[in-house]
């Protein structure tokens, strides 16, 4: 376990120090390092580095309310880039890892040689209301102290019910922001991410030079294959690739998302 100190909160992180360039991997909302650390798997020639967003997994503490957006979450990684003293690295992430990772590379795209965007849930605006929705009925029940089975609660809720029907991955989803220890303390994560967005104009989109590996899936409603190919369609020299969706084999979705990681960072020059 390691933990570097910024803005006076401890974040949690682990290095495999692996030889090879480092792969800064981010996971999604209410996801941590267990999310990424065990989908990207010890590859010999990739220095793997995952990091838990504050409020999320071992970094509890997240300060204040306006902390909690994808300008703040890039800058965190930038914080361990600097701790950890990378000279060149990879970037990815998962759904809201892969905003955070598009934030960062629009911003602070100096020394980094590759972006991988996993299953991106944002387009240059906030969520949709119905997403959005979901999220929020989420963080109302885990802060109503009168029920106590708080899935059950949600799960008589029409928008999950909808979620669930379209996809039974997005349900689970769902259900797994019950689950962690700290959901009510940092319940305003849910909140605060579905309605910001990693950047507002698309345009900008046209200025990255970076080479980029987009992946997307159907059936995903959190996650519409329509944003891959969104991206692809702006970002110049990007290449998309589909995946297996979780809804139908949550092995497969593995698999395949870390072939295509690895080749992409590996074998592909």
């Amino acid at each position: 376990m390691a933990f570097f100190k910024h803005d006076n909160i401890d974040f949690y992180y682990e290095d495999d120090a692996n030889s090879g360039i480092p792969f800064i991997f981010l996971h999604g909302l209410g996801g941590s390092t267990e999310q990424t650390a065990g989908l990207m798997k010890a590859t010999p020639g990739i220095r793997r580095i995952v990091i838990d967003f504050r409020g999320h997994g071992r970094t509890r503490y997240f300060g204040d309310k306006s902390m909690l957006s994808f300008n703040q979450f890039a800058d965190d990684v930038k914080a361990l880039i600097d701790f950890l003293k990378l000279e060149k690295f990879y970037l990815g992430g998962i759904s809201t890892g892969a905003g955070v990772s598009l934030n960062f590379a629009l911003r602070h795209p100096e020394n980094m040689e590759r972006l991988i965007l996993s299953r991106p849930a944002w387009e240059d605006c906030p969520q949709p209301e119905m997403i959005q929705k979901a999220f929020q009925e989420v963080y109302q029940i885990l802060n109503d102290s009168a029920i106590t089975d708080k899935k059950s609660a949600y799960k008589q809720k029409e928008i999950y019910q909808t979620m669930n029907q379209l996809s039974s991955y997005a349900g689970e989803t769902l259900l797994g922001q019950f689950d962690y220890p700290y959901a009510t303390e940092t319940s305003l994560k849910l909140v605060c991410i579905p309605t910001d967005c990693p950047n507002s104009d698309r345009d900008e989109w046209k200025k990255l030079n970076i080479p980029t590996l987009i992946l997307g899936s159907h059936l995903d409603p959190l996650h519409p294959y329509e944003y891959g190919e969104l991206l692809h369609k702006y970002i110049p020299h990007s290449e998309f690739k589909q995946i297996t969706s979780k809804t139908v084999s949550g092995k497969l979705h593995a698999t395949e998302s870390y072939e295509a990681i690895q080749s992409f960072l590996i074998n592909k020059y």
